[in-house]
């Protein structure tokens, strides 16, 4: 049976300030002949056009929502399955990103989205926040282990978009500077500039 969808903080947020990472969290399946483009994981920036959409008897897309697609750069008789819940599509024509969105290509943008959406999950419980750090802390993994060349100033506008109370911003960017300092000091792996690139860049 179809799951019913639910208002998950900084998800609800984020789709409100424009995320394009949240929006296709929270949409259904594509009507059959939808151009898309993939927005997460290995094959972010790949495009297709949807064939076949996964039904139930009575008529209702499966959830978690999958379906096929003809990918641009495969061969006609190869078809890809497509889970909603695993890999996030955006559909064409694309706009232009808000202007929040971090110097970031398209697959480091989803992964660090994928993260903060997670951090607030887990410090917003009965609506009422509290730091959860070992969620922070894995934002801070996860810009270290990808070399990301994020800065404070371009830090906190994806958390402030994701419903980050603004309380919270001296604590949290000194936690971030002093995390991942901490992290180069001890396995090295310095931010590399020239992943700074235009926002959602392929």
């Amino acid at each position: 049976m179809p799951g019913k969808r639910t208002v998950v903080p900084g998800q609800f947020e984020g789709f409100l300030a424009g995320c394009p990472f949240c929006t296709a969290r929270r949409k259904g399946p594509p009507e059959i002949g939808a151009r898309f483009c993939i927005i997460t994981g290995y094959n972010a920036g790949k495009i297709g056009t949807v064939v076949e959409v996964a039904k139930l008897p009575f008529g209702e897309p499966v959830w978690p929502y999958e379906f096929l697609a003809q990918m641009d750069e495969d061969p006609l008789n190869i078809q890809q399955r497509i889970r909603l819940n695993i890999s996030l599509v955006q559909l064409l024509p694309i706009g232009p990103p808000p202007q929040w969105v971090p110097p970031l290509c398209l697959r480091e943008a989803g992964e660090l989205d994928h993260a903060v959406v997670e951090f607030c999950e887990k410090s917003c419980t009965a609506e009422k926040w509290n730091i959860n750090w070992p969620a922070f802390y894995e934002i801070i993994r996860i810009v270290w282990n990808n070399r990301l060349p994020l800065e404070p100033k371009d830090f906190w506008p994806v958390l402030s978009a994701h419903g980050i109370p603004e309380k919270w911003k001296r604590e949290l960017l000194e936690m971030y500077e002093k995390g991942r300092e901490i992290l180069i000091y001890c396995f090295g792996k310095r931010p590399i500039k020239k992943k700074r690139v235009a926002p959602l860049s392929v």
